[in-house]
């Protein structure tokens, strides 16, 4: 292997907290393992003294920058994404160099230690692209993380179910919307904005890209947003993110929000969690349900499960209306009603057939969360 450029031989010094910061961000969609094996790297570029760490599985890009460091040398680096985050790990809170040797490896020094990983050739990385202002508009990044919370936990698991693996994003007018199902549950949440948006926006991105997109809001204010016809891109002011658009068709979710029903029933948030979780314990994956029996005492909670046993548990309430025995998976209210800070729910009601509604309405937008019933033969 013959000597690399002088170009790629970057030297820079600083605290290791705040690289291992910005390395552990890209390394989040650096692929352990991929047939393509420069994927497993991370780029570090260091130029006009700012320095820069890129991470891509290619459908899923991350470039981050790194703050409190001191560029010696300009350059390019591209090394191991798992060795470079285990070091900089162990090495957090003391100061460290960083350089590029002549045979494209990365030499780690700290007051008492020394560590030289090989790397590869920069050049060999994937072109991830600048950003590119032209068709872009901001959003309120302290909004979209709220909006975020709210609407990730009810998206698909199973890469197979294509468009339900992400969360779409719904802008019309002065209207943006974040909505998440897996078919069994829905979140709907809404937000009203300052500015009319020209374009209407219909994507659907991976809830990798959005929940990893959360993390780099923090303490932001805005997070600039263009989309393009197979790909978006979000800014903020320390990173850009990338990601591949999720094709297929959102299921028309507008056609399940149901109107608003006469029977709700109102319970303490912290008080209904620690029941539905009870409820739970014994549940397996193919035994879910959970009967949920409304009458004038309460709410009752049962659970049989042949060869393992029962559960039975009481919730004291005002239930309005006639006695009501409906299934539900609890695990589905307890991951919502962990990321609102209600003190109480309130739960729409209608038949054993219909699905239970969640809502909350406020000056500057809404939330809707709604889970089907399970049959409880």
């Amino acid at each position: 292997m013959g000597a690399v450029a002088e170009t790629t031989c970057l030297s820079l010094r600083g605290d290791a907290t705040e690289l291992a910061e910005a390395v552990a961000v890209a390394a989040t969609v650096a692929p352990a393992k991929s047939p393509r094996q420069v994927l497993q790297n991370l780029l570090l570029e260091a130029t006009n003294g700012v320095v820069r760490v890129t991470g891509s599985d290619l459908d899923l890009s991350v470039r981050v920058v790194v703050g409190q460091v001191t560029v010696e040398r300009e350059g390019r680096l591209l090394v191991n994404a798992s060795r470079l985050q285990q070091i900089l790990r162990e090495l957090a809170g003391e100061q460290v160099t960083l350089e590029a040797d002549a045979r494209q490896g990365c030499v780690i020094t700290s007051p008492d230690s020394r560590f030289h990983v090989m790397g590869e050739e920069p050049d060999d990385y994937p072109e991830i692209g600048d950003w590119n202002d032209q068709g872009s508009f901001n959003l309120a990044a302290g909004d979209l993380i709220r909006m975020i919370q709210r609407t990730h936990f009810a998206t698909h698991a199973e890469k197979t179910r294509y468009a339900m693996n992400g969360i779409l994003i719904d802008l019309r007018g002065q209207r943006l919307r974040l909505v998440a199902t897996d078919g069994k549950r829905m979140a709907l949440c809404e937000r009203a904005l300052e500015k009319e948006h020209p374009e209407q926006v219909f994507v659907v991105v991976p809830t990798q890209a959005m929940t990893l997109l959360q993390r780099l809001m923090a303490g932001e204010d805005t997070v600039e947003v263009r989309v393009e016809s197979s790909r978006v891109h979000f800014r903020t002011a320390r990173a850009v993110l990338s990601a591949r658009l999720i094709e297929g068709h959102f299921p028309p979710y507008e056609d399940v929000v149901p109107p608003e029903q006469d029977l709700k029933v109102s319970v303490g948030r912290e008080a209904f969690i620690h029941a539905l979780r009870r409820a739970a314990l014994l549940g397996t994956k193919d035994s879910l349900a959970v009967r949920f029996r409304f009458h004038d005492e309460g709410l009752e909670l049962t659970s049989r499960i042949p060869e393992i046993g029962e559960t039975r548990v009481s919730l004291p309430l005002d239930y309005p209306g006639d006695p009501l025995e409906i299934g539900f998976n609890p695990q589905y209210f307890v991951d919502m009603l962990r990321v609102v800070d209600w003190a109480e729910a309130t739960v729409e009601l209608k038949d054993p057939q219909s699905a239970a509604v969640l809502r909350e309405r406020r000056d500057d937008g809404s939330y809707l969360y709604l889970v089907m019933p399970l049959s409880l033969d």
